[in-house]
């Protein structure tokens, strides 16, 4: 063996070489290949040690990995665990570096199988050896590939090396080792491992008449392990012209490397078989045409891989290195991967408004490597969603397709549910995407707390000078649940008389419940005795700024402040007969009910409940004119407090009956 630091140079020099000269290998879904690269290791160099024989051939080896660029490697004659790693580090790593992972196994007779493979690609695993009853185990394993959870998109590799020889006997015992593994795969439990699998490897099969081929091929009870052949040989397979395309052995007539056949090309002896899962037209799938007898360009028959100074299929650098390489060429398929959906997990609709238009856009794309099976999806929505039905359909390695989705907004309501992603995608048949969003009904401004209405009156008191407090004023965003909009306060104004006033000045709310208060002021110092004082405030408003809030109509309230000179009842006479509205409303612990006569009248004043009886008598006769104020302490007749709740306040006079909503807060 070299010392380390000339293999070491060795190795830099050939990967140089290799990317001056190899060109990028195209985009593919799954490369596999086999290989018998020929007594990889020499026992007689040393226990575990690769042989000079064995370094002299590893640039070959590289030239060759580098233009075929398989993304999983079986081979065949690798004889000892130091040998696999040997090949993995000194050959593989140094082609594509970091790149690769592999298992080994022994297969008796001296020998072992190599299995090799790009973790960025598949995973492989439950690697083992199985008894055909040959001289050799063939070697199982599952390849999964990268992001593909369910074992449809699996497939396994049976790698065998039957019986060589060209005698009686010899077919004799390949036959047994064809029957054998064609029940070995016939018996597989599919359920764990998948119905897809690939034979393959250096089969010794001389023609297709021969029972080991027949066996693995045939139709029979259980079809499970039936192999399908996608090269179609002329008979006789052995030394026939016509077959010239075919053949991967031996890659050299007259062979200069201890251990190769020679004799030319002239066998088909390694092989890649499919099963019927992998050519059914869905998911994992074998790719038309690409079997691959890797060099042969149906131009050497019967003689040297690189002779005439030409090779049409690789070129003369590859097919030199083949040449020397091995007595055998690689032969390799490449499988076409099922169609892997991508798309979000969740989408909201946030809060809209009734009548807003809702929608939201999500991509799907088929994120399965190139060449993929076409991804075919189609949606279905619940209640209160739509979406484009379909079908469609997704090319692998295309850009994602961007479909609308809409909600419902023609009422209030919370949605909650799912639009369902239903394709072809084999890990994931059906896919929920969930949806919500809500629909809220317009905002009612009103200054009142049960019935929306946008006009009122709030009534400043009638009081001596010095003797008027702020007022409260509120304002309602009439029947608010949480499926309605809150309610915008945008803006006021205040025309009529400058005493009146808003404290602070107008600041803008969003009213949901209970409401938004605002403190009227009157300013009566200086004011006129037994005057009457007026404003109007105007409130703008709109729904909160969602999708579809528009302008609400503004609320107009009238306030009205009345002087008193000398004592309350006292003064000049009333103008004209007036009753004002209960005041706070709402209030807590009663309410001030006000009024002016113009000369003495009967009245009847009285509080009462929603089923109309009356609850409270406040006036009930004759009354001398003036200004009056009799206050209602929130009991009933019998001076007990009444619950909090809605009343009605009636007021009659001769020329002037009036009923009022009053609002008992707790």
């Amino acid at each position: 063996m070299a010392p380390e630091p000339v293999r070491a140079t060795a190795r830099f020099a050939s990967v140089l070489v290799l990317l001056l000269t190899i060109a990028a290998a195209p985009a593919h879904a799954l490369k596999v290949a086999t290989w018998n690269i020929m007594g990889y290791e020499n026992p007689g160099e040393g226990p575990g040690l690769p042989s000079p024989y064995i370094t002299a051939r590893q640039a070959n080896f590289r030239t060759v990995m580098a233009a075929l660029s398989p993304d999983v490697i079986l081979t065949e004659e690798m004889n000892s665990q130091a040998a696999a790693d040997s090949f993995r580090l000194d050959v593989l790593e140094l082609v594509e570096p970091g790149q690769w992972a592999g298992g080994w196994n022994p297969v008796n007779s001296g020998e072992g199988m190599g299995l090799f493979y790009k973790p960025a690609k598949v995973s492989i695993a439950n690697l083992v050896g199985i008894s055909t009853g040959g001289p050799r185990l063939a070697i199982v394993a599952i390849i999964k590939p990268v992001g593909y959870v369910k074992n449809t998109a699996w497939f396994r590799t049976y790698g065998i090396h039957f019986k060589a020889g060209s005698s009686a006997a010899d077919a004799t015992t390949r036959g047994t080792e064809g029957s054998g593994l064609r029940t070995q795969i016939n018996n597989a439990p599919l359920a764990t491992v998948g119905p897809s699998f690939l034979v393959l490897g250096d089969s010794n099969i001389y023609d297709g008449t021969e029972v080991a081929y027949t066996k693995l091929t045939e139709s029979q009870t259980n079809n499970n392990g039936r192999s399908f052949d996608y090269l179609s040989l002329t008979a006789p397979w052995h030394q026939n012209g016509a077959n010239a395309a075919y053949y991967t052995q031996c890659p050299c007539l007259s062979c200069g490397v201890t251990g190769q056949s020679g004799g030319g090309l002239d066998d088909r002896f390694d092989l890649a078989l499919v099963s019927a899962s992998l050519q059914d037209g869905g998911g994992l799938e074998y790719v038309a045409g690409s079997y691959t007898p890797f060099g042969n360009d149906g131009q050497h028959y019967n003689t040297d891989i690189n002779a005439f100074g030409f090779n049409n299929a690789v070129g003369l650098t590859v097919a030199n290195a083949l040449h020397d390489a091995a007595d055998h060429l690689p032969v390799m398929v490449t499988l076409r991967l099922p169609a892997r959906a991508t798309s979000p997990s969740q989408v909201s609709f946030g809060d809209v408004i009734v009548g807003a238009t809702a929608q939201q856009s999500i991509n799907i794309a088929n994120v399965a490597s190139p060449p993929a099976a076409n991804l075919g999806y189609s949606f279905t929505a619940d209640p209160g969603f739509s979406a484009p039905a379909g079908p469609f359909t997704a090319i692998a390695g295309n850009p994602p397709t961007a479909h609308m989705l809409s909600m419902d907004t023609s009422t209030p309501a919370a949605y909650a549910g799912a639009i369902t992603l239903t394709s072809d995608d084999n890990d994931t048949t059906s896919k929920a995407i969930l949806a919500d969003g809500r629909v809220f009904a317009h905002a009612s401004p009103s200054v009142d707390s049960v019935v929306a209405t946008t006009t009122g009156a709030l009534y400043l008191g009638s009081q001596l000078p010095g003797g008027f407090t702020d007022k409260p004023l509120h304002v309602y965003n009439a029947g608010y649940t949480a499926l309605q909009s809150k309610l915008a306060l945008t803006g006021a104004t205040l025309t009529g008389n400058p005493r009146i006033s808003l404290v602070g000045g107008f600041t803008p709310a969003l009213v949901g419940s209970p409401g938004a208060v605002y403190a009227v002021h009157f300013n009566d110092t200086g004011a006129g005795a037994d005057s009457d004082y007026t404003a109007t405030l105007t409130i703008a408003s709109s729904d909160e700024a969602l999708p579809g809030g528009t302008a609400r109509p503004p609320l107009s309230i009238r306030l009205t402040a009345h002087v008193l000179s000398g004592t309350a009842g006292a003064g000049a006479a009333p103008l004209s007969l007036r009753c004002d509205p209960p005041s706070p409303n709402p209030g807590r612990g009663g309410s001030l009910l006000a009024f002016d006569l113009p000369g003495p009248a009967r009245v009847a004043l009285g509080v009462y409940d929603l089923s109309g009886r009356r609850i409270a008598k406040l006036a009930d006769g004759e009354l001398g004119q003036g200004h009056h104020a009799l206050r209602w302490n929130a009991q009933d007749d019998a001076g007990r407090p009444v619950a909090a709740g809605l009343y009605f306040v009636r007021f009659a006079t001769a020329g002037l009956t009036r009923i009022s909503r009053l609002v008992l807060l707790p």
